[in-house]
């Protein structure tokens, strides 16, 4: 069965006709998701140049992405009719929420964050049948995996532990040659990019840290944690132009690339080189954090595939 979810409401969708029925006996199906599969447009304008051809073009950023959830549901009384139907018009009531829609397709589940959009619409067409829409709009017009992939956490060893031993005068060695001790640890871990555009990236990096850098291996990019943080602390990065919302382990949503820590804004704590590092479809990317680390450092990076 696939089931469309939002808040209170959840009901059946796709060619089976099957019917979700809830803990009161009323039986759900989804019509319609008008939107749901669209390519919201280009936000683009075009300038007219005075002294030549053709015009001087802005950003192309994506509008914000506009949806109908229609459909019906059968109640086994009238009593329960109208108790779910006020239940419905209440649906998303906090305007300064956006809550997740999950849309079960054909392939795999996906996910926006909506909000609602418009008058949520009740009405009865039969005896024991209620007709509903419900408005809703996505300020992010992306699509997104249900659940965040994380890889770590990774553990680093601290700096400088092993590697050559050395006293007296100098080097002291017999045959075969000089002896060595262990490597320290670098924390490394490696990611692969899903669905049809640049994924949403989020670095955690567990302390305790001083002025470690995430580098990542097959690009540019460089993000750096000023400072220090304490045994124990998780700074979350967001790589991406886009908010993230329920990076696991993370008490709040992420700014778009910014940080929290803590719970509360840390942007300030990073700096980037090389530009921000991306994840397409299909890519592997291996991050490595290095710099003063101790018992507990550890990083982890979670990833989250992006549909149109």
């Amino acid at each position: 069965m696939r089931l469309v979810a939002l808040d209170v409401l959840k009901a059946s969708h796709g060619p089976t006709h099957e019917q979700y029925v809830d803990a009161a006996g009323t039986a759900w199906i989804c019509t319609s998701i008008k939107g749901w599969l669209t390519a919201p447009a280009r936000r683009t304008k075009h300038d007219e140049r005075e002294t030549g051809d053709g015009a001087h073009r802005s950003a192309a950023y994506r509008q914000t992405r506009s949806m109908s959830i229609e459909g019906r549901f059968f109640p086994l009384s009238d009593t329960v009719a109208w108790d779910t139907a006020e239940r419905l018009l209440a649906i998303c009531p906090d305007p300064g929420e956006r809550y997740p829609l999950v849309v079960d397709g054909a392939v795999r589940p996906l996910l926006a964050y909506v909000e609602q959009a418009g008058e949520v619409l009740v009405e009865q067409t039969g005896p024991r049948q209620w007709d509903w829409s419900v408005p809703v709009i996505a300020a992010d017009p992306y699509r997104y995996a249900v659940a965040w992939a994380s890889v770590g956490p990774s553990s680093a060893g601290t700096d400088g532990v092993g590697g050559i031993a050395t006293s007296g005068s100098g080097i002291v060695s017999s045959s075969p040659g000089i002896a060595t001790g262990t490597a320290p640890t670098l924390a490394t871990a490696t990611v692969t990019g899903t669905g049809t555009v640049d994924n949403q990236v989020v670095l955690q990096a567990t302390g305790p840290t001083a002025g470690v850098q995430i580098a990542d291996l097959g690009g540019t990019s460089i993000v750096g944690i000023r400072g220090t943080t304490a045994a124990g602390e998780n700074l979350f990065i967001n790589t991406s132009g886009r908010v993230a919302f329920d990076v696991p382990g993370c008490p709040t949503p992420i700014p778009a690339y910014g940080a929290v820590l803590g719970g509360a804004n840390a942007r300030g704590a990073v700096w980037v080189t090389g530009g921000w590092p991306r994840l397409r479809p299909g890519d592997i990317c291996t991050f490595r954090l290095t710099g003063a680390t101790g018992p507990g450092t550890a990083l982890t990076v979670h990833t989250r595939g992006t549909w149109v």
